[in-house]
């Protein structure tokens, strides 16, 4: 996989790196450090990143000004030689899906177990790798592209943004001997976890006090849920919200649903180990996906909808 993927690199006079709808900080740390690498490895392939949505204003120190975040909706389609999407697959680009079709060759790089490599010709994937930036540090290491500290601070900010600093089970013994290596280059830790997951507007800490109040329990406390309707969250990041509902005494599965606009919610799963999400987001919707204890999918419906249907599998998983 490794080695065709290489190939389309180099042979790629015009790149475009998509990233999926919901940036997060792996998607985010991952196109950064691919841009920089290429910047390295091939200096005179032009390069663009491309997304559905504005760069979240938590990932913009991650942000190279001379490669920026640009708005797909806002840039007219090309045919580049090569288009690759980065921790997501390309059924979840929103108004990017156009200019990732149109490229004479497409790609993928990715780390979720329910990643389909049909619509690409290349791909890198490995669901066992803690997150996709993982799997970038591997081919800077193909590729010869040494460390330096921007490029490290890319690649650690994905991997402790999709691990919780380390506390999730794909934290595996490669991934902490990654981790050293980049931290060796002298980023700052502290910083890069304090600005991808602990630092919250004050609107996000109330948005989490109105979700914890209005949470609801089923299945005797092994599923906790809760909803959120779509005026509350306008301009308001929620993710990582869901974890406060798993990370509860008794509880294996914890829900979050936020309402969208033309009857659609936005589901997001989380699961101690006994529930795999990713079938139940895949049962719930056909985009749905990610992990085996984190995933989620945008379904029609209203919450209360949803919700029945995701503790009709829920029950069922756990039997």
């Amino acid at each position: 996989m490794i080695h065709g993927l290489t190939r389309a690199f180099s042979e790629a006079r015009s790149l475009l790196l998509i990233g999926p709808l919901d940036l997060d900080g792996d998607a985010v740390g991952a196109i950064a450090a691919v841009a920089r690498a290429v910047s390295v490895r091939w200096p005179d392939c032009h390069v663009r990143i491309l997304a559905d949505e504005v760069l979240p204003a938590r990932y913009r120190f991650l942000e190279d000004p001379a490669q920026p975040f640009l708005q797909a909706a806002e840039i007219p389609v090309e045919p580049a030689d090569l288009a690759v999407v980065l921790d997501g697959d390309p059924g979840r680009l929103g108004t990017a899906t156009a200019h990732f079709q149109a490229a004479r060759k497409r790609a993928m790089i990715d780390h979720h177990k329910t990643a389909e490599r049909d619509e690409v010709d290349e791909a890198l994937l490995d669901p066992l790798a803690a997150s996709t930036t993982e799997l970038v540090l591997q081919l800077c290491d193909h590729w010869g592209v040494p460390l330096d500290r921007p490029l490290a601070a890319a690649i650690y900010a994905g991997l402790v943004f999709d691990t919780h600093v380390f506390r999730y089970r794909l934290t595996r013994p490669p991934t902490l001997r990654a981790a050293a290596r980049l931290m060796e280059t002298g980023i700052d830790h502290a910083f890069l976890v304090e600005r991808v997951l602990l630092d919250q507007p004050m609107s996000k800490v109330r948005l989490r006090g109105r979700m914890l109040d209005r949470m609801q329990v089923e299945l005797e406390g092994r599923l906790v849920w809760a909803a959120l309707d779509e005026a509350e969250c306008t301009g308001v990041e929620t993710g990582g919200l869901v974890d406060d509902l798993v990370f509860i005494e008794g509880t294996e599965v914890g829900m979050l649903l936020v309402e969208r606009a033309a009857g659609r919610v936005k589901l997001s799963l989380r699961s101690r180990g006994g529930v795999d999400c990713a079938r139940v987001a895949q049962a719930i919707a056909a985009s749905g996906g990610g992990h085996a204890r984190a995933a989620g999918a945008t379904v029609e419906g209203t919450a209360a909808e949803v919700a029945t249907r995701v503790l009709v599998e829920v029950e069922r998983q756990l039997g």
